[in-house]
């Protein structure tokens, strides 16, 4: 799920209401029943591209409606070279055209470009903003101590877009982005999507819509099918490379080593991930019993991805375990200058270590 918060000043009570009582998530919003009332300026804030275009289109669904886009609606960028402050300041002031309202949205507002918009000419219009205009900023980052954002919450509104909170959150929020495109998450795929490529939005969206294209009409989606679509991703590597090792196969193990070295991945970087799916494992070992829904629970794992670790863990007793930490502190050592030896050489020698 993604959250948006809002700060408003001067806004109906009977809205006001509405947000306490519906809370601050996308769905909630979309789905309300004072969707017309729209701030003459709204700051929305946000790292996640993704979340910022999603809140950008409710507001653009409230403000135009169905009036035709081309007369009602402008954007600017003001990181762009040649970006002209006043352009901006005119299409806030012009009227509608067969519409109640119209949009001008402006990009890049912290950049130095902008500097002078935001501390002079912004604080003017805000001074008297046009009612029939929602003059839509849009940043990374701000700091709310500034006079500029001060006044946005004052005159209107500001949306902080706040993404999902750890695993289970973005597993949710796969499988609800999948389930918008029409398509159903089938044995794991959200997990799946979830390792290969990560907990960043932006490369989660993209590779969702890449899936969806892939599958077609088809209604489920797999984690084959993920596999297939993001096998040229680097992280989807670093996930076969512990994989394979895990399921100790020596030689699925080495040839994925090697493309790795081969595409440029550092081998401290290697040695991070395996140190880590080892404590995954020795974790794993410590649960009693080994089995999917107790590691599940305890390492707040999804089930495809615990059973996976079980399956895992039961190949290296307690024992066996303690080899391979030991394996890794000494090639550690070798790739921190302590041995004189290539890192591709280092590396090798884990891998042949533990999958021995």
């Amino acid at each position: 799920m993604c959250r948006f918060t809002r700060a408003t000043r001067n806004r109906p009570c009977a809205d006001s209401r509405r947000r306490s009582r519906e809370g601050s998530t996308m769905s909630s919003s979309k789905n309300s029943d004072t969707r017309d009332a729209v701030a003459p300026v709204v700051l929305i804030v946000g790292t996640e591209g993704t979340l910022r275009d999603a809140a950008l289109a409710e507001i653009r669904t409230r403000v135009l409606g169905d009036a035709t886009p081309e007369f009602n609606e402008d954007r600017f960028d003001l990181a762009s070279r040649g970006a002209d402050p006043a352009r901006i300041l005119a299409a806030a002031r012009t009227f509608p055209v067969l519409a109640k309202r119209r949009l001008v949205i402006v990009r890049g507002i912290s950049d130095r470009r902008a500097k002078r918009f935001i501390e002079v000419e912004l604080l003017e219009y805000l001074e008297d903003p046009v009612p029939t205009t929602c003059l839509l900023l849009e940043a990374e980052k701000v700091d709310r101590r500034l006079q500029w954002v001060k006044q946005v919450v004052k005159r209107g509104e500001l949306i902080a877009c706040a993404g999902p909170r750890g695993p289970s959150e973005q597993r949710a929020w796969i499988e609800a982005r999948l389930r918008a495109h029409g398509k159903r998450p089938s044995g794991g795929m959200a997990a799946a999507l979830l390792e290969l490529v990560g907990g960043d939005l932006d490369s989660l969206a993209s590779e969702l819509d890449k899936v969806c294209l892939y599958v077609g009409e088809r209604a489920e989606v797999s984690p084959d099918d993920v596999a297939e679509v993001t096998g040229q991703l680097r992280p989807r590597a670093l996930y076969e490379l512990t994989d394979a090792i895990g399921q100790r196969q020596l030689d699925a193990s080495l040839r994925t080593l090697g493309q790795l070295l081969d595409q440029g991945e550092p081998a401290l970087a290697m040695l991070g991930a395996l140190a880590h799916h080892f404590r995954r494992l020795m974790r794993a070992r410590e649960c009693r019993p080994l089995e999917a829904g107790e590691v599940q629970r305890q390492l707040s794992l999804h089930p495809y991805a615990a059973q996976k670790l079980v399956e895992q863990a039961r190949r290296f007793d307690e024992r066996r375990l303690r080899s391979c930490f030991a394996a890794i502190r000494r090639t550690d050592e070798a790739l921190k200058g302590g041995i004189s030896v290539s890192p591709r050489i280092a590396i090798e020698r884990l891998v042949l270590a533990v999958c021995s």
